[in-house]
């Protein structure tokens, strides 16, 4: 969230810093009216304006925001404190990870035909390609997703750049864009009790709301908050302790130069309006400019925004708090700004006193990317990038939300008339938790009552659907959603490259080609990736882990050759080692394992005669490995050379 805000931040504060605007022509013919106005005729046009300008200061006290969705957790003792807040000095390794994370990012697209485009950016750096976290990198970069920037440059259609506003229900394939990090380098910190109600710090005034337990409610700056990199607190033990929930949202105010311009205009009419001498009067006249004259103009359009919102309460609640946020956003963009965030803070335990730890110095990571469009849920079934059907959303008067289907190019196939509208797939949806099928040709949603659910296709035309038999949920294939191919007798589906596997409650696994012709088992009773329950940025070779029926495991290749005999209680792969894998057998009196190591071809490289291997390396990423019950430490390759085949 914290990305966005700093982007809305960074958009107002490049709208209100320029450079105070010269007396103009039009602030010249606006004084020139005034003056040649008679004394008593412009003293009526005056009372009339100071009586306006009053109700605009009035309303330059606007101020709103979104209500935080922060979900208070259970309070917990505190017992054992945390590290004190540390920045990554490794700055080289970041750097890498956010080249990592530029090139793997991506967009998905907010459909609506009731407001601009909307654009949500994910990187897939800390992701396997089975969607697994790469818990290493996850963690370590992490705490600087937040601070990554990311300006959107240029759109692009059908290969031909479009601009933002035309894009609509278009759907579009690319975004160029500006990424940058500020990688902090050193910060400073400041501490406040709970009692206190307000302090300055780097002179900006920081505004205590609220401090009731183990939650605080901040007010900050947003300049000051762009550069808060951490959070801590101690409780009535002195115990450190960092935040268990989070959560800010920018307060939209007046800006301070609109209303500063308001308050001068509104001084230079009373000064006008209590002269007796009417020279002098029209003097003061020419001290109006050019920020007085816009920001009366900009926030009588404002004013009147603002009162359609009152008047209309019923479409306003149907809008919704993030939708009405935008709006406000995007109406008010001349006279608004985000100049505080407000901030919540919750901890495991009783608040005594709060840490905020504030950057000083950075280091400034660039990158420019065209980054393409991809599947929000990173699912390659469920969306045909090349000619996708598209969840639309449309807001009528008095009915809300209403959701419909578009495809790439913007036009409807299903006008937004459900209220719910789940998408499974290209073509299959859930329309309150009943399914149908989208006949795209006809333009019209066909119900399946027949099924519970979709799962997969697996073939064009040959489709995974759910349905309830007896107490449980099957699964089965369908042929064109009529001719059953497969009965619903199966838990689940697996496609891989050159064969499918079929599960069954029975606990047997069956075996069938891309066509759907059942192949013979060879003795398997259940077969599973050798990577499937592995979180690794490893790219492993497509093989596969068998078991018969006495519950021995072989290795088995893609195309169903079995690599070695049904011997080994598990093969396991390696997290950081490519091309080998742990096997164990059984000790002689079956009461533990004997370790040993296989490669790709099922070939025993290291015997089978260590207590234990581990996957992972150790703290010094060196192979750990135990021998005659005695634990040890080397380098792989040493390890093969010393003790392998």
């Amino acid at each position: 969230m914290k990305i966005n805000l700093l982007l809305f931040f960074a958009f107002f504060l490049c709208a209100c810093n320029g450079q105070k605007v010269p007396q103009s022509e039009s602030a010249k013919k606006f004084i020139a009216k005034l003056q040649a106005m008679n004394f008593d005729e412009l003293k009526h046009q005056l009372k009339a304006d100071t009586a306006e300008l009053n109700q605009l200061i009035k309303t330059a006290t606007f101020e709103t925001q979104l209500t935080s969705h922060i979900s208070p957790g259970q309070k917990s003792k505190a017992e054992k404190p945390v590290a004190e807040f540390s920045i990554n000095t490794d700055t080289e390794k970041i750097a890498q990870l956010f080249n990592d994370y530029c090139k793997q990012l991506f967009f998905n697209q907010d459909f609506s035909e009731d407001s601009q485009t909307e654009f949500e950016f994910e990187s897939r750096y800390n992701l396997t390609e089975n969607n697994h976290i790469l818990e290493q990198k996850d963690s370590l970069f992490k705490p600087y997703i937040s601070n990554i920037a990311i300006g959107e440059k240029a759109y692009y259609f059908n290969g031909k750049s479009i601009p933002k506003k035309q894009i609509g229900l278009k759907r579009v394939d690319s975004i160029e864009t500006d990424i940058s990090l500020k990688m902090p380098l050193e910060f400073e910190k400041f501490k406040f009790s709970k009692s206190a109600k307000n302090f300055v710090f780097q002179d900006e005034n920081i505004i205590v709301k609220r401090v009731k337990s183990n939650v605080t409610e901040l007010k900050i700056p947003s300049i000051l908050y762009s550069n808060i990199i951490g959070y801590q607190a101690f409780n009535t033990q002195n115990i450190r302790m960092n935040t268990s929930a989070f959560s800010s949202n920018p307060i939209l105010e007046i800006k301070a130069g609109v209303k500063n311009g308001l308050n001068d205009l509104f001084d230079i009419f009373t000064r006008v309006l209590q002269e007796g001498d009417e020279k002098k009067a029209k003097e003061v006249l020419n001290n109006i400019n050019q920020n007085h004259l816009d920001a009366r103009t900009d926030m009588v359009e404002f004013k009147n925004f603002v009162t359609g919102l009152a008047q209309n309460k019923e479409q306003s609640q149907a809008m919704g708090d993030i939708d009405l946020y935008n709006k406000i956003a995007e109406v008010g963009r001349k006279v608004i700004e985000p100049a505080h965030q407000f901030v919540i803070l919750e901890f495991p335990d009783d608040i005594k006193t709060i840490e905020i730890f504030v950057a000083t110095k950075y280091r400034d990571l660039k990158n420019n990317k065209m980054v393409k469009f991809i599947n929000h849920r990173l699912d390659r079934k469920f969306f045909d990038t090349a000619n996708p059907n598209i969840v639309y959303t449309a807001f009528t008067a008095g009915e809300g939300h209403k959701y419909g289907i578009s495809n790439q190019k913007g036009d409807k196939i299903i006008e937004a008339r459900y209220e719910q509208l789940q998408q499974l797939s290209n073509t299959y949806f859930l329309i309150n938790e009943e399914l149908f099928w989208l006949n795209v040709n006809d333009k019209k949603m066909v119900s399946l009552k027949q099924f519970q659910g979709f799962d997969q296709t697996l073939k064009p035309g040959y489709d995974v659907f759910e349905k309830t038999v007896g107490d449980r949920t099957a699964y089965g294939v369908v042929l064109n959603r009529e001719k059953v191919i497969l009965p619903f007798e199966y838990s689940r589906f697996e496609k891989y490259d050159k064969f499918i596997i079929a599960h069954k409650y029975t606990g047997e696994d069956e075996l069938y080609d891309l066509n759907l012709k059942k192949l013979p088992n060879k003795g398997i009773k259940q077969i599973t990736a050798i990577d499937e329950f592995v979180a690794s940025d490893l790219k492993y070779p497509k093989l596969f882990v068998a078991e018969d029926g006495n519950n021995k495991k072989a290795l088995v290749n893609e195309d169903i050759q079995i690599l070695t005999p049904f011997k080994y209680e598990f093969i396991d792969p390696f997290f950081e080692i490519s091309g080998y894998y742990i096997a164990g057998t059984r000790t002689a009196d079956g009461s533990n394992y004997f370790y040993g190591i296989i490669d790709n071809t099922g070939k025993e490289v290291v015997p089978f005669l260590f207590c234990n291997i581990d996957d992972e390396p150790d703290k010094n990423r060196k192979f750990r490995f135990c021998l005659k019950d005695k634990y040890q430490s080397m380098d792989f390759k040493l390890f093969l050379k010393k003790y392998g085949h």
